[in-house]
């Protein structure tokens, strides 16, 4: 005790002094437990994710633990550096890295938040229909904020360090410049994968294709300057995203319905009954509860310019009569869509059936007028032999 009292007495450190660090001590470590408590309590008082300001209220509590923590340290060592006249390390050294500590706080804050705030919105706008579900906006957002965090950080960085940021700014354009001239394609494909993420054509697991037909598959990776695209035989295209942007594409996932195109021929012994058969079909998709009565539904007679099968035909084909089925189905789950179109196919044929009608196929009939008589042709027979 004796030594310690004598070490303070040469440097004129007064037990007044003492008692005000381990008072700022104390206080920090009694504030930083008070925090962690209410959080606590709080956090099991309140639903997580009852709103955005609660989001944004319990996104606090790390960040603003280790502030206390910092603002503990600096303050103590202000005292105990002012005790040795270490005022030019204090200035040096601790300030600045006490800043620095606050500017990550900031960004751990704004970080938390964003991630707590895209998985609110995600799981809100979670389709419980087996519908699509369209995140691609929710992460555009999360990615612009975490970007916009990282523009400020590095600027409240820079102004510690006391670096002149205008300045800055006008050499890293002028860099800029001299690698876009070097690595053009490179920068386009990198501003492709910002017009993307802005834009949102499609996201990661869509079934997308560009109209030229060559590519097509199911996106699993979007990246600054590629999109990894993994095709229906299972193989991995790299596409860089200047590629997609300067072409159109189609986005085969975001459908609203899956459309039933099919086309059926009746045989001309049943021409009578097409209409009953036409009334009777209409009526059952009216009814089916996977039909989208929304959406534009027909069973018409087909034109002259419809494909069936090896042929171009109309209604009155070479061999049946042709009408059509066109309707759409509410899902546009590939498999789900796959079952509905062929109970709905079985059932238009049972429709077809119950009439007495028949499905037509490609037939050949040989009409033989009724007054050659039998014995006739066999006379004719065989004085072609002769």
């Amino acid at each position: 005790m004796d030594t310690l009292l004598n070490f303070l007495k040469s440097y004129e450190i007064s037990l007044s002094q003492v008692g005000i660090v381990a008072g700022i001590i104390l206080l920090t470590f009694v504030v930083d437990f008070v925090i962690r408590l209410s959080f606590q309590r709080w956090e099991k008082a309140t639903h997580p994710e009852s709103s955005v300001k609660v989001l944004f209220y319990l996104s606090l509590n790390k960040p603003l633990r280790l502030v206390t923590l910092i603002l503990g340290f600096y303050f103590t060592a202000l005292n105990v550096f002012t005790w040795f006249k270490l005022t030019k390390i204090l200035d040096q050294i601790v300030t600045p890295g006490v800043e620095l500590s606050l500017a990550l706080c900031f960004f751990i804050l704004m970080n938390a938040f964003l991630e707590r705030l895209r998985k609110y919105y995600i799981k809100k706008q979670t389709r419980s229909d087996g519908g699509y579900n369209n995140f691609s906006k929710i992460e555009q957002m999360h990615k612009l904020g975490q970007a916009f965090t990282i523009v400020i950080s590095v600027f409240i960085v820079a102004r510690i360090f006391g670096f002149q940021v205008g300045q800055g700014i006008a050499y890293f354009g002028g860099g800029m410049a001299i690698i876009a001239l070097v690595f053009k394609d490179t920068i386009s494909s990198i501003f492709g994968g910002v017009i993307i993420y802005l834009d949102a054509p499609y996201a990661v697991g869509d079934w997308i294709y560009t109209i030229n037909g060559q590519v097509e598959g199911t996106v699993e990776k979007i990246s600054w300057r590629l999109t990894h695209i993994r095709t229906f035989d299972k193989r991995l295209i790299f596409v860089p995203n200047n590629l997609l942007i300067t072409q159109a594409v189609v986005n085969a996932s975001r459908m609203s319905n899956r459309r039933i195109l099919q086309y059926i021929g009746l045989r001309y012994d049943d021409f009578d009954k097409f209409e009953a058969i036409q009334k009777d079909i209409y009526g059952y998709l009216a009814e089916h509860p996977d039909i989208d009565s929304k959406c534009l539904t027909l069973v018409n007679v087909v034109n002259g310019n419809t494909s069936m099968g090896s042929v171009t035909e109309g209604f009155f084909g070479s061999s049946s009569l042709n009408f059509q089925i066109y309707t759409f189905t509410k899902v546009t789950n590939w498999l789900r869509f796959q079952a509905i179109q062929d109970k709905i196919m079985m059932d238009i044929g049972r429709i077809i059936y119950r009439h007495g009608a028949e499905i037509a196929f490609s037939t050949m009939t040989l009409d033989i007028p009724k007054e050659i008589e039998p014995p006739q042709l066999q006379d004719m027979q065989k004085s072609t032999d002769t």
